[in-house]
């Protein structure tokens, strides 16, 4: 973290003295420009002597961002009038180039350019994929401009250590091609939404047989073509779809032995579960058919369902006979949630997640239930209907991560009662987020009755929060050395 710190402070530093030099005037600016290029050279150096795996899991994971971020910034400050000429463009450009170089170095294993906004940074970063030649992991934004995505075709023959690829929108059937040609070891592409990654890359995602996780939903593929795709990857471990997957499905002679994950849209749950029998993750976008044939599933482990009807959907019934293996649960705008079937068939589960749902209970409960005793992270958002949540949540009494968002029934009373009931001993992240009359004495009764508590978050969105208040709640977590830390 020293070091990680070291790094971000120098971005910081750099990136100030060039603008207050730039301020003073062109020779100023000109002068610091090569102080500052200096002094990359020497954290890059000072980073080359560390342990490889320090530099390359830790620092850049941490560090890398935030400095690319600073950069972006600088560049985008144009400190103009001195760039104004092209050579002064050019001292402008490679200053921002010597300080990206001074943390890109060859053992970095991900590179995540993600969040990069900046054409300027971007391009760099494509450039300099010729410096980090061992990368495994390849995340890059969406590049609206062609000669970006050229430049990237011609460095993929470099990376042929890559594993992972990530590039949404913008990919295109000639970067596939490369990827196919000079990278032998993928395991996982994702190109999302790519409309010119089209069926001619079909034959050369085929030559890539190490895939383990393909998501080519939303491209120009067509269904026939990934219907012939899918059997010719014998690791192939998911089936991502955003379109009816039934035409797909219905297509293949032989099931997919291989995949324990559905991501996507189904109108015929038999045929999914028929084709891919040993799913173990699953997520549904607005299931409007009966899918309570997906409660045949062994082996599920986690479903999420997004914009559908509980009951329409049967889906009591894939809790009921599939409950008793599920892990984690996650419901988006679902009306008519029937928490009884979740209590009582879904012993083992660890997640819940329940968001913009209409939840009804008509059950008393008793406080054993190995439901309440197995839960250890719980989200609610902006729920409504007729249980608030607030007569249970004493009962789940191995609770480390709770969030609250939009609950106007979540108040300094209600936490009070279920603290005073026994709950929440073992908190370690709690965050409320928008909800009813919430102030600083809740976190006060929380730190004194949560040995284990480490969060506390969104204290910003809480009423009547006190500066006076809050700074002596501060005052006494640094005195007694608490290892707590507040969110805003």
């Amino acid at each position: 973290m020293e070091v990680c710190q070291m790094v971000r402070g120098a971005g910081g530093n750099w990136t100030r003295r060039l603008r207050s030099a730039a301020d003073t005037g062109h020779s100023s600016w000109l002068q610091e420009v090569k102080s500052v290029e200096e002094e990359c050279v020497l954290v890059r150096a000072h980073l080359a002597t560390l342990p490889v795996p320090l530099v390359s899991e830790y620092i850049i994971f941490y560090a890398f961002q935030e400095f690319i971020k600073l950069i972006e910034h600088y560049y985008h400050h144009d400190p103009r009038p001195l760039i104004s000429r092209i050579i002064d463009r050019q001292v402008h450009e490679s200053v921002c180039i010597n300080m990206l170089k001074a943390v890109i170095l060859p053992c970095i294993s991900k590179c995540d350019i993600s969040v990069t906004y900046s054409s300027f940074v971007q391009e760099l970063l494509i450039k300099f994929l010729y410096a980090i030649p061992n990368i495994k992991t390849l995340i890059l934004p969406s590049l609206q401009r062609p000669r970006h995505v050229q430049l990237l075709v011609e460095r993929i023959q470099i990376l042929t250590h890559l594993e992972n690829f990530s590039f949404h929108t913008c990919c295109t059937t000639e970067t596939i091609i490369q990827l196919s040609k000079y990278c032998p070891h993928m395991k996982k592409i994702s190109v999302q939404g790519s409309k010119r990654v089209d069926d001619g890359s079909v034959e050369h995602l085929l030559k890539m047989r190490n895939l383990l996780s393909l998501n080519i939903a939303e491209t120009s593929i067509s269904g026939n073509r990934y219907a012939a795709l899918l059997p010719g990857l014998p690791e192939i471990r998911d089936v991502i779809w955003f379109r009816p997957i039934e035409p797909v499905l219905g297509n293949l002679t032989a099931c997919l032995p291989s995949v324990v994950a559905f991501i996507g849209v189904i109108s015929d749950a038999k045929l999914l579960v028929q084709k891919c029998p040993n799913i173990t993750h699953l997520l549904l976008y607005s299931p409007s058919q009966d899918i309570s044939d997906l409660g045949e599933l062994k082996n599920v482990v986690s479903i999420t369902i997004q914009n559908c009807s509980y009951t329409e959907i049967r889906f009591s019934d894939v809790i009921r006979r599939s409950g008793s293996t599920l892990e984690n649960l996650v419901t988006v705008d679902v009306d008519n949630i029937h928490l009884d079937d979740v209590i009582n068939y879904c012993t083992g589960l660890r997640s819940l997640c329940i968001n913009y749902c209409h939840v009804t209970c008509t059950e008393m409960f008793h406080p054993e239930l190995p439901h309440f005793q197995n839960l250890e992270k719980l989200k609610i958002i902006g729920n409504g209907g007729e249980i608030t949540f607030c007569s249970v949540l004493h009962l789940y009494v191995n609770l480390t991560v709770l969030h609250f968002v939009g609950m106007k029934h979540i108040t300094d009373a209600v936490i009070s009662q279920i603290v005073k009931a026994g709950g929440f001993r073992n908190l370690t992240e709690f965050v409320i987020d928008h909800c009813g009359y919430v102030t600083v004495e809740t976190a006060w009764l929380l730190m004194q009755n949560c040995p284990n508590l480490t969060k506390i978050g969104k204290f910003n969105s809480w009423h009547d929060i006190n500066n006076q208040e809050l700074v002596r709640f501060l005052n006494f977590v640094r005195r007694n050395n608490v290892c707590l830390t507040l969110h805003p």
